[in-house]
């Protein structure tokens, strides 16, 4: 009787050994993300990095990446969009989640999607809803950066758009 017990015992402790390889070497990858803001100037796009914005975030650093966009900007500004990307939303993923759903929601989320667009130039309507929901649900928090690493694919705004947002937004981290 014990020896069966301890052979069923041993057999598990392999099943276990083998599944937790397994999982471990097929672990899910972390899923794309932004990695550049471009921003369409004429023919060309300017690109950022999210690293360069994140480095100016939480450290006050300008990169010489960043800096050819922060000197373009009145000191002002600059301070504004450090506290946006810093600033912690006190929000829940099912808050965001039934907020992003509901019909004013969606309507609030099609206008930004109209200025902050895919890396394709299209709508952000689903990349912004993901991007609040999945930030949400992030450790940090739902924080401007958060955003900004949870939307899926690269991101493109205009200087203009960018602008306007910056200011439309700044109020929340006052």
């Amino acid at each position: 009787m014990i020896p069966s017990k301890l052979t069923s015992y041993i057999f598990s402790v392999i099943i276990f050994v083998i599944c937790s390889s397994f999982l471990t070497t097929f672990q899910a990858k972390p899923a794309i993300s932004a990695e550049n803001i471009y921003f369409p100037v004429g023919s060309t796009k300017l690109r950022l990095s999210v690293k360069s914005l994140e480095v100016f975030a939480k450290e006050g650093r300008i990169t010489r990446e960043f800096e050819f966009f922060a000197k373009r900007l009145k000191p002002e500004k600059l301070e504004r969009l450090r506290k946006l990307l810093l600033y912690k939303f006190n929000t829940t993923p099912v808050a965001v989640s039934q907020l992003t759903y509901s019909p004013i929601g969606e309507e609030y989320i099609r206008q930004y999607g109209a200025m902050i667009k895919t890396r394709t130039g299209k709508n952000g309507f689903y990349a912004i809803r993901s991007a609040l929901v999945l930030a949400a649900a992030d450790p940090e928090g739902l924080t401007g950066l958060s955003f900004i690493r949870h939307f899926p694919t690269d991101i493109q705004i205009s200087v203009k758009d960018f602008l306007e947002l910056l200011d439309e937004l700044s109020y929340i981290a006052s």
